[in-house]
């Protein structure tokens, strides 16, 4: 037997809950039908009938933690999955928000701001912090390499 993605097993929980096999628009669960998915689901991660990484399964090593984690699950499908949502292509609501949260400098400037109360110096940091994102950004861009000797000449004046 196959184990069923996180999505899927999403899916069929909330079917199996509002006893429907399709959706015309958004799923709205009440408190108690979206307690019973979250339960469902949890079963499954748990039993092994979902995909559940092992390193995941050593963090949410039992019921109550798989739970919590489950409840996050739920909603992330619940806004993602077109089956769900509507049939609503899922935009994120705050696109660059966590841009740069694994880099130790950007997170110590952020650190060392909220410790500030004199404007100037909070400007300061805040100009700090934005020069070390667009450092963060350039080192992501991709370097492209180009033969110039191969582009146009009608084009040529476009280049920088």
């Amino acid at each position: 037997m196959s184990k069923l993605n996180q999505k899927e097993g999403v899916y069929q929980a909330v079917c199996a809950v509002t006893e429907q096999d399709s959706f015309d628009s958004a799923v709205e669960l009440t408190s108690d039908e979206r307690a019973s998915v979250v339960q469902i689901v949890t079963h499954g991660l748990m039993s092994g009938e979902i995909e559940f990484s092992d390193s995941a399964k050593a963090k949410y090593d039992t019921e109550a933690k798989a739970r919590g984690y489950t409840s996050g699950l739920v909603s992330n499908w619940l806004r993602k999955d077109k089956r769900l949502n509507g049939g609503v292509q899922h935009t994120i609501g705050n696109p660059g928000s966590r841009a740069g949260a694994g880099d130790p400098i950007l997170k110590n400037l952020k650190l060392f701001k909220s410790t500030l109360t004199d404007p100037e110096h909070i400007a300061a940091v805040d100009a700090e912090i934005e020069k070390r994102q667009v450092a963060l950004k350039a080192e992501r861009t991709k370097k492209i390499d180009i033969d110039l000797s191969l582009i146009p000449d009608d084009l040529k004046d476009l280049i920088g």
